[in-house]
């Protein structure tokens, strides 16, 4: 799906808040005359080829690319190193870059692996009018001559070194390319492509499900393994067994021998929690935890041993190791301090997220906003695993649209280094709400916590919902403020009866309208497929609390009908999972989703004399049909 838009290439450029916007020129560089010089890198190479194969596609024409080593022409855009002009890159990141013009060149270049295409691909969105906004709506002008300001001098710093979100579009490499992710745990990045900052092995829960597995020691070594609760247990480790961190140690080293990729900017190892609470409570582990008054105390303890040992084993200069700041182990250490090669990834899985992380008023997000300070005052090098999705009940509204941007900026404010935004990373059956518009965003948000979020959200609404967009913008906004003004609090586990409990039977009526306006202005096949599919949120919405066409108050007929008509769209767009986990695949059974809440429309509930009741269900349905349609 594409959408054709027409683009003023001589404006102002906004950047990043480390970035020099571009005024225009009173002359101007002709992009469409232009041959493209490729650098002597194979990323230079690459990136050039991008952008050959998009300001072909744009102006209609056919672009030379040639190596560096060919005599210069009248008008050149440099990708890479090509020699062409001094750039001075030693104050950049990997991932920073330079985009600078005059009359007769654009320089395109950066540092580290990802700078060149950072460049190419800022220079084609900011310049050129492209935009990924999915990874099938890929917006590129149709515009035969491209001018650009002859005074461009753009600078890029990262603001973080590790990005990472985990839905449909974020997989694609090519909206990853375009949108700056950089993580490897859902794409593989080649090395023309820049490579990622990606895992040795899992990225996490790997204690006891990738290195000393129960499986292998449990039986003949229990001691390897948690005391909790009086018996030892196979679904934590012992951290301060020696025998434990050897074994460790070897299977890491086993790991890296394996899959160690010394070109990656970092590579991480993950030595992480497995996902319970059975920590180990033997007189040991808990002598260090009492000492640093968190059971962090071991854990940070244990990593910073294996990881000495491991870098003391190998060459292996570009390799960290990450942990959990996660529940038990969320508060941080008084008398440990991690190594300047360990990431404390803390985890906001307990917070709220109708209010912003620093709200004053929130007595869940100030507990994250203590532990977020504390964990950055002894360590140089903290991730965060974020989470962005009401994973109870997927396809349901989840307003957090408010929030997102200052939270990011707070991370970044605390000197976070890197971000994974967990969203429905179980996608492909579960996406009727705005997952994709949700990890666009936070893509532009990973890349630059302070640009124009609302101008990205407008944009991505129109490109995807066509003429109709603004109403669907409204009807966001409703949902942002009643998150604010209804809700206590916002958690990812969220029951849809108590999302939005201020609206008003006027309010849903006004929404209903949004919705219908949206989709009368349709002007494709596409376009009305994404309205309805996000509409399938606000339908969901109504249905869990009985109201509008879903109300309990009227004739049952009417309500059951709406009730079917909501399943079997459901079914059709391909809605096949109500939540996480396999128990909440989506059920067939009449009777489930005819007579019981929304959420128990579920394979969780099907139990077996549901099929013996459902055929009279059906029966029941169908009379109850018959006499609405007779006095109608």
């Amino acid at each position: 799906m594409k959408k054709l838009l027409c683009v003023v290439l001589s404006a102002v450029m906004i950047m990043s808040s480390f970035a020099v916007g571009s005024l225009a020129a009173d002359s101007c560089f002709d992009v469409g005359s232009a041959v493209i010089v490729a650098g002597t890198g194979v990323t230079d190479v690459y990136a050039a080829g991008r952008l050959e194969y998009y300001l072909e596609k744009i102006t209609g024409k056919d672009l030379a690319v040639v190596s560096s080593s060919e005599p210069e022409a009248e008008l050149e855009i440099a990708v890479g190193d090509t020699g062409r002009a001094e750039t001075d890159l030693s104050g950049f990141e990997d991932g920073g870059y330079v985009i600078t013009s005059s009359e007769s060149k654009v320089i395109l270049c950066g540092a580290g692996n990802k700078g060149t295409l950072n460049a190419v691909y800022a220079f084609l969105e900011d310049y050129c009018g492209c935009h990924w906004y999915e990874s099938e709506v890929i917006v590129t002008p149709d515009n035969a001559q491209i001018t650009v300001p002859s005074d461009i001098n753009d600078e890029y710093h990262p603001f973080f070194e590790y990005t990472e979100t985990d839905t449909t579009s974020s997989r694609d490499l090519e909206f990853s390319l375009a949108n700056g992710l950089t993580g490897g745990v859902y794409r593989d990045f080649s090395t023309e492509q820049g490579g990622e900052v990606g895992y040795a092995g899992s990225f996490a829960h790997t204690l006891v499900t990738q290195y000393c597995k129960p499986e292998t020691y449990f039986e003949s070594h229990p001691e390897y393994y948690a005391y909790h609760k009086g018996a030892r247990v196979p679904e934590q480790l012992c951290l301060t067994n020696p025998d434990v961190v050897d074994i460790v140690v070897a299977e890491v080293l086993a790991v890296l021998e394996k899959g160690h990729d010394p070109s990656a900017s970092v590579q991480i190892v993950s030595l992480t929690q497995h996902d319970n609470q059975k920590y180990c409570e033997c007189d040991k582990c808990a002598a260090l935890d009492r000492a640093n008054g968190s059971h962090s105390g071991t854990m940070v303890t244990f990593v910073n041993t294996v990881a000495e040992r491991v870098k003391a084993s190998g060459n292996y200069d570009n390799v960290v190791f990450d942990t959990f700041a996660y529940q038990y182990t969320r508060k941080a250490p008084t008398n440990v301090v991690p190594r300047e090669d360990v990431i404390i990834r803390l985890c906001s899985i307990e917070c709220c997220f109708g209010h912003t992380l620093d709200d004053p008023k929130c007595d869940e997000n100030k507990d994250f906003m203590y532990d977020l300070e504390q964990w950055g005052k002894i360590c140089n090098r903290v991730y965060i695993w974020d989470y962005v999705n009401n994973y109870r009940e997927t396809v349901c509204i989840f307003p957090n649209f408010g929030v997102m941007q200052r939270n990011v900026q707070i991370f970044y404010e605390n000197n976070v280094k890197g971000i994974y935004e967990e969203g429905n990373y179980y996608i492909a059956n579960s996406d009727g709400e705005f997952g994709e518009m949700r990890t666009y965003l936070l893509s532009k948000l990973m890349q630059d916590p302070y640009c124009d979020y609302y101008a990205e959200m407008d944009g991505y609404l129109e490109a995807v919902y066509g003429a109709g967009w603004k109403y669907v913008r409204e009807f966001i906004d409703i949902m942002t403020e009643h998150a604010v003004t209804d809700l206590k609090h916002l958690y990812i586990y969220q029951e849809s009866q108590n999302t939005l409990c201020g609206m008003k039977n006027k309010d849903i009526e006004y929404c209903n309208q949004l919705w219908d306006d949206a989709k009368a202005q349709a002007q494709t096949e596409e376009q009305l497929a994404q309205l309805r599919r996000s509409e399938l949120c606000w339908r969901y919405w109504k249905c869990a609390n009985q109201v509008g066409e879903f109300s309990r108050w009227q004739f049952p007929y009417v309500w059951m009908n709406a009730n079917e008509r909501l399943h079997h769209d459901l079914k059709d767009m391909g809605i096949t999972k109500m939540g996480e986990g396999a128990k909440y695949e989506l059920s067939d059974c009449n009777l489930l989703y005819l007579y019981r809440h929304l959420f128990k429309w579920t394979t969780l509930f099907e139990e077996p004399y549901w099929d013996v009741l459902n055929p009279y269900a059906i029966k029941l349905y169908e009379f109850l049909g018959k006499i609405y349609n007779l006095f109608s």
